[in-house]
């Protein structure tokens, strides 16, 4: 089921990010402060390679109400988090769970015009993830620190990930 991240749209930029943690928030934070609603992002990386980390920096760019609430959603599918706006952030890491509930209806619900859908582990569900999906690819490294490749089918789609980060080593 697990994709291979050859299946994934293009590296647009990456970043490298050392082992502080507040520092994979804080990028969170920085794309939570340039996403639209009806944004889809879709994050990619093995067991603790930052993805909740990046969602709770995330919800503080969004202004959601208690961002220290975010904690990684595998067995309760999707967690709404209220804000200005709304984020829906759903876990993919038992994909036949999260198959199950997108296909009883669970995409309409999911992918809303008004809100943000922030999904783990994304690529298990690859073909059920909007077109226009960010995906955020985080790659741990041997000195602790990890590697951050965002990755569109449009380039023009998010233009301001070129602004994020001080570290570009590629992309």
């Amino acid at each position: 089921m697990r994709s291979d991240s050859a299946d994934l749209p293009p590296v647009r930029r990456e970043l490298r990010l050392s082992a502080d943690a507040a520092l994979t928030e804080a990028l969170g934070s920085a794309i939570g402060a340039h996403l639209q609603p009806g944004d889809a992002l879709g994050l990619v990386g093995e067991i603790g390679a930052g993805k909740t980390t990046l969602v709770r920096g995330l919800a503080r760019g969004l202004a959601i109400d208690a961002p220290e609430d975010v904690a990684s959603p595998t067995y309760l599918l999707v967690v709404e988090h209220p804000g200005v706006t709304r984020l829906l952030h759903a876990d993919a890491y038992l994909p036949a769970k999260l198959e199950g509930f997108l296909a009883d209806g669970g995409l309409e619900y999911l992918f809303q015009p008004d809100a943000i859908a922030c999904v783990e582990w994304a690529d298990r569900i690859l073909s059920l993830m909007p077109a226009g999906t960010l995906w955020v690819e985080l790659i741990p490294m041997p000195d602790g620190g990890r590697a951050c490749r965002f990755r569109c089918a449009e380039a023009r789609a998010f233009p301001w990930i070129e602004t994020l980060g001080e570290n570009p080593i590629g992309g």
